[in-house]
């Protein structure tokens, strides 16, 4: 029974790939200032640019807080029912609470509540259904992505479609919350205790953080597990079941569906779950869910140092005008980037002005190029400003740039809506769906080991993820153990994938391509997390081409970026008809909304 109870591609561009974090012989931070004159208005322009464009915190994995406007609405005020009654919300938008079975194994259980929000499509006479989105995580909160990208999304494939996006179980405005702390300013307080060191198997940072491990797992058994415990009723299995639902409640026979990052291993699960139900489904920024299911967390950083070898190389190419870190060569760039971070291990710089102060230490500094490397565009430049503003000791900017550097916490008297606040979702869905294993400190050693072959400079900021679901003890009732491929789904799968993305692979979208027979692959030459990190003009017609008509790319297809971090657009808009110019505005607006996948 399958439920139990419980690189180089071709002719692309191959940026010179960093391995290990030792820097290049190269002049001390002292002779950089001495020797190479920068013009301040240059400077302060470059910077004033990167925090005007940088609407979110390059470092922080939580979703964007909706829009003024979104903070008037309450979720509660809906009355929750068994069919989709919508009710008009936000600005032309449709908000429904529709309950579903807690337990799909008993007929006469308690239910669960799930939050959608849907963009009604604009043009009726041509309408083609509803796609599901959901925004990865595990965790992420689909009615949020609805608000910060649904209409992106919609001007993408196409306006004959509704595009929904809905909390899964336990995760935003759907009830119950899994929720393992009394508030969040409590698990703020919790966070603040974090260990200020990298993790490394000679320190005891591993002891440290599984006990925090622990801490977290012990409460969450207690508030979350027992028999009837949401925590048990997460997984990705029962959130499959919960879209087959929505989709049979709005009158459509198949799943049509956008899923990013994590979003990904859900849309496998559907697929291979029930693959008489697939209308179109795209998987974009590819997570192999066999690696996922066994709870190893270890296919995610084989292309993650190209991407950190990029932000040297488009830093060089754009010029001292769009880069406050420019130099002679992308390898003198780069040697200064790690010579700050020399420097700053051996005395971390205070940030005494900023709200609240900020000491910066090595680990935020290696977190903060980490977290840019989801969304190059966006967050490459917030990272060139501040090692920049750290060389020449510049307290001025980096005041300005701190909340930037590292998600602010404030002490706020007023308790969070439920779907603005934290959670644990996190732990429950991933560590839940993964095999179950007792933590073994010589295992762990050999698994850091072998994150570090990959990337020894992300290394220490993944593999706490083993650490989580080593210490987790909340089983699901409900857990797809069968097979995680389809051989004959009823529409082909797309498969989407930058060429090279920092936690999803090429390689794990080649394998997935593989296990789901007819399956396309359109690969994005680009850096980043899923292909919202890069605005693509031939992306976003092979996306609306597949979800209009259900046409695959050609084998062998590659779409290029039509813009470039630091260096900007390279798309000739002038050869452009209006309808393109708006489908590439349209990817630009997304590629601030990527997605997280892990826990860091």
């Amino acid at each position: 029974m399958d439920f139990v109870p419980a690189k180089g591609e071709g002719d692309l561009y191959v940026p010179h790939v960093f391995h290990g974090n030792k820097p290049l012989p190269t002049r001390t931070i002292i002779s950089r200032r001495t020797k190479i004159v920068v013009a301040i208005i240059t400077v302060a322009a470059t910077v004033a640019f990167n925090l005007c464009r940088s609407t979110l915190n390059p470092t922080s994995p939580k979703d964007v807080r909706a829009s003024a406007p979104d903070t008037d609405f309450n979720w509660f005020d809906l009355d929750p029912a068994r069919d989709i009654e919508w009710t008009d919300c936000y600005s032309g938008e449709k908000c429904a609470r529709l309950l579903l079975p807690w337990d799909y194994d008993t007929s006469d259980g308690p239910s669960v509540t799930i939050a959608l929000r849907m963009i009604p499509a604009a043009d009726r006479d041509n309408y083609k259904g509803t796609i599901l989105i959901n925004p990865g995580g595990p965790g992420g909160s689909g009615t949020s992505l609805v608000g910060r990208a649904g209409r992106a999304i919609s001007r993408v494939v196409g306006d004959s479609f509704d595009i929904i996006g809905f909390d899964p179980r336990g995760t935003g405005a759907s009830t119950p919350s899994a929720n393992c702390f009394g508030s969040d300013s409590q698990r703020n307080l919790w966070s603040l205790q974090d260990d200020h060191r990298l993790l490394n198997l000679t320190d005891g940072t591993v002891d440290f953080q599984w006990a925090r491990a622990n801490v977290v797992a012990q409460r969450c058994e207690t508030k979350i597990g027992g028999e009837w415990g949401i925590g048990r009723f997460m997984s990705t299995a029962d959130v499959a079941r919960d879209m087959l639902e929505i989709v049979q409640k709005l009158g459509q026979e198949k799943l049509q569906y956008w899923g990013f990052s994590y979003g990904s291993v859900l849309g496998q699960y559907f697929s291979a779950i029930y693959p008489d139900k697939v209308g179109r489904v795209i998987i974009d920024g590819v997570y192999d869910s066999h690696n996922y299911r066994a709870g190893r967390w270890d296919s995610n950083l084989v292309d993650v140092d190209a991407v950190i070898s990029s932000f040297f190389h488009f830093c060089h190419q754009a010029g001292p005008e769009k880069c406050s870190l420019y130099d002679s060569s992308p390898e003198n760039i780069r040697a200064r980037y790690f010579n700050v971070l020399k420097a700053v291990e051996e005395e971390p710089v205070p940030i005494p002005r900023a709200e609240p102060p900020l000491l910066i230490t090595r680990k935020v500094l290696q977190a903060q190029l980490f977290h840019a490397t989801y969304k190059p565009l966006v967050a490459f430049g917030i990272v060139a400003d501040t090692i920049r503003a750290l060389e020449r000791d510049d307290q001025t900017t980096l005041t300005k740039l701190a909340p930037r550097i590292v998600d602010p916490t404030e002490c706020k008297c007023a308790v969070p809506k439920q779907w603005e606040a934290g959670n644990e979702a996190w732990n429950a869905i991933a560590c839940g769906d993964a095999d179950p294993r007792a933590f073994d400190a010589d295992a762990f050693a050999q698994h850091y080991l072998s994150l570090t072959k990959d990337s020894d400079f992300v290394a220490p900021l993944w593999a706490g993820s083993h650490l989580d679901c080593g210490a987790w003890r909340v089983r699901p009732k409900r857990r797809w153990t069968g097979p995680l491929e389809a051989q004959n789904t009823s529409h082909p799968l797309l498969v989407v994938s930058p060429r090279y993305d920092p936690v999803c692979p090429l390689r794990d979208a080649k394998v997935v391509q593989g296990r789901y027979h007819g399956a396309g692959l359109l690969v994005q030459n680009s850096h980043g997390h899923c292909s919202l990190s890069a605005p693509s003009l031939c992306t976003a017609k092979h996306v609306r081409a597949y979800m209009v008509d259900g046409t695959l790319p050609e084998p062998g297809t590659v779409c290029e970026a039509d813009e470039l971090p630091f260096v900007g657009s390279v798309a000739n808009v002038h050869a452009m008809s209006q309808e393109d110019m708006e489908l590439l505005e349209a990817m630009r607006g997304l590629s601030e909304v990527v997605p997280m996948l892990g826990k860091h």
